[in-house]
């Protein structure tokens, strides 16, 4: 079989030790069953029935004489090309991922704006007309309402927003420590760690504030936005219940002259 695909046939003739004295006690000690005596005999007794390319009579040395054995050396240029073209390939899956999360980000955002906006013409709505809520014996503006709800709203966007920001800083990590393993070796890869840096080192009335900084002030604006809304709607609640008293209290006077 290895003649016919070109392979040399070597037989190691000094390595048989059947024929010494020492390999009966081997049999004897390793408790050989009959059966198994019986068949090495065999063996011995009518040898291979094929004759082999080369003999080694004395030792393996002898093989040297036969073969010329050289170092394997496989094609690092190959290899190194088609590990660039994997990396290269998972880099622009990893920012694909990154254009994703930054697209479900803006939605958040888009969709935080809108719903906030229409809360707060809803405010307004409510408190031109001059619209009251009585909820557990306590009467206060519609409008107060709103903006509890548009807190609790806000809340919520923030907290889906710094999700999908962890995970978007997540897969930028990831990015970098590919663009740095092979940076030199693939042209223009380094793009993930330069907008990095630009953004942790953007500036704003003279601060450095990073991508988590921001996200942070956005939602800290629009909730104090919202907060003070809902005290200029109390403040205007409770001196409006003032101004109303004291009209009653003039009403009062006046029946009573």
């Amino acid at each position: 079989m290895a003649r016919d695909v070109g392979v040399l046939d070597v037989h190691a003739e000094y390595g048989a030790s059947q024929v010494n004295p020492e390999y009966g006690l081997l049999q004897r000690v390793s408790h050989w069953t009959e059966q198994d005596i019986k068949r090495e005999n065999e063996i011995i007794t009518k040898g291979h029935n094929f004759e082999p390319s080369v003999v080694l009579k004395g030792s393996f040395s002898e093989i040297f004489m036969h073969c010329d054995f050289q170092s394997f050396s496989s094609n690092k240029s190959d290899l190194s090309l088609v590990d660039n073209q994997f990396a290269l390939e998972t880099w622009k899956k990893t920012v694909d991922v990154q254009k994703h999360f930054n697209d479900l980000q803006l939605r958040v955002r888009n969709y935080s704006i809108v719903l906030i906006g229409a809360m707060i013409a809803a405010i307004g709505f409510t408190f031109k007309l001059n619209m009251e809520t009585v909820i557990f014996g306590f009467t206060m503006p519609t409008g107060i309402i709103f903006v509890i709800a548009s807190l609790f709203a806000w809340a919520a966007f923030y907290i889906f927003d710094f999700g999908y920001h962890s995970l978007l800083k997540g897969d930028v990590n990831h990015a970098a420590k590919i663009e740095q393993k092979y940076d030199g070796k693939i042209p223009g890869i380094g793009l993930g760690i330069t907008i990095s840096h630009a953004s942790k080192n953007a500036k704003y009335f003279g601060l450095k504030l990073n991508s988590t900084i921001r996200l942070t002030l956005y939602y800290l604006l629009g909730g104090l936005m919202l907060v003070l809304l809902l005290i200029g709607l109390s403040i205007s609640s409770a001196e409006q219940e003032t101004d109303n008293e004291n009209k009653n209290a003039d009403i009062e006077k006046y029946e009573l002259k």
